[in-house]
């Protein structure tokens, strides 16, 4: 996206982590816009896929460790999507176990159709608030969230809706899974309320 490659940027890596790190606790790591393409799927559609400069991808992998530290713990055995150390064949695996063991009569797949594309941002945040404390995470989330993409004419465009699909996948999955599980705890916290009445 920017022109630099992971040979480039490895050329005096300790100095551009080292100024990497210096600016994104001063405030000054600005996101740059996504380049915005589209690739073929399955059905006949197409997916948008947004292209990201390499230092936008290393920091949000850091992020997306944290974010793992922070929300693993709510995940049950049986998920997989996006975790470390699991994959789409272990899922497969538990699933053929599964079977085996007990009487199945169905199996449910589903996708929830443009789901990353119609992600509220205001809500996106309040949730995520509500487990992570940093502000420097909440404000990098925001800032990623709301850069927007350039097209494929060259056009900037801003995001007013959506998480940005092709930057981290993970990092996309651990902020839906923020939205997923806080939506679940105040469901589960009003419907206690409301049976202890």
């Amino acid at each position: 996206m920017d022109g630099i490659t992971w040979e480039t940027y490895q050329q005096d890596l300790d100095v551009r982590l080292t100024n990497l790190h210096q600016r994104i606790h001063k405030g000054s790591y600005r996101p740059r816009p996504a380049r915005r393409i589209f690739i073929p799927k399955a059905d006949g559609s197409e997916r948008p896929l947004s292209i990201l400069c390499l230092e936008d991808k290393i920091v949000q992998q850091a992020v997306v460790k944290i974010l793992e530290g922070i929300y693993e713990t709510d995940f049950l055995g049986f998920s997989y999507g996006f975790r470390s150390g699991r994959s789409q064949h272990d899922a497969m695996d538990a699933l053929v176990v599964g079977i085996k063991r007990r009487s199945i009569n169905w199996v449910l797949d589903l996708d929830v159709r443009k789901f990353f594309d119609q992600v509220d941002h205001d809500w996106l945040i309040r949730f995520i608030e509500h487990r992570v404390k940093d502000k420097r995470i909440i404000r990098l989330i925001i800032q990623w969230i709301r850069i927007g993409h350039y097209d494929e004419d060259g056009r900037r465009v801003q995001s007013l809706a959506g998480v940005p699909q092709g930057q981290s996948y993970r990092l996309c999955y651990q902020i839906s899974t923020c939205t997923t599980y806080s939506i679940c705890g105040f469901i589960n916290g009003v419907k206690g309320k409301r049976t202890a009445r």
